[in-house]
């Protein structure tokens, strides 16, 4: 799994329109709905892609992690996770050693708020034939 994440060629693009075919083909109608929500994960460090001292709603305060921004869609009791974004907070997208140590691509090194996020997985959600009735967003 390690290898895959972050030394494998991977159609990550390919792999996101299957998934929303099969997410589809459980899923869509008018009665689903795309959830958007961030998530924090602990880190001891400073080597892991984006962590920061930042908030971590898991753990409901500032502490050393990473977050994602992430596009779930469910209908009824059934989810499936769709789309991910990575939050790189300004400080690493300033630090271009950091970003090539983590091996963070040059196209995402670009500060983008967890809103800028949310809606850029939106659109990418529509781009891929999600079929949704409505959306969902946290209050962040």
């Amino acid at each position: 799994m390690q290898y895959l994440l972050t030394e494998a060629r991977v159609d990550w693009d390919g792999l996101g329109r299957q998934l929303a075919v099969e997410a589809n083909a459980l899923l869509d109608g008018p009665d689903s709905v795309l959830i958007l929500d961030e998530s924090g994960f602990a880190k001891k460090g400073h080597a892991s892609a984006g962590v920061a001292r930042q908030w971590n709603g898991r753990l409901g305060k500032v502490d050393n992690c990473q977050v994602g921004v992430f596009a779930t869609l469910c209908r009824d009791e059934m989810a499936t996770l769709v789309d991910t974004r990575l939050y790189l907070p300004e400080t690493w997208c300033q630090d271009a050693k950091r970003c090539d140590k983590a091996a963070i691509p040059d196209t995402e090194r670009t500060f983008r708020t967890k809103s800028e996020l949310a809606l850029s997985l939106l659109t990418t959600a529509r781009q891929r034939g999600i079929q949704f009735g409505y959306v969902s967003i946290d209050g962040g």
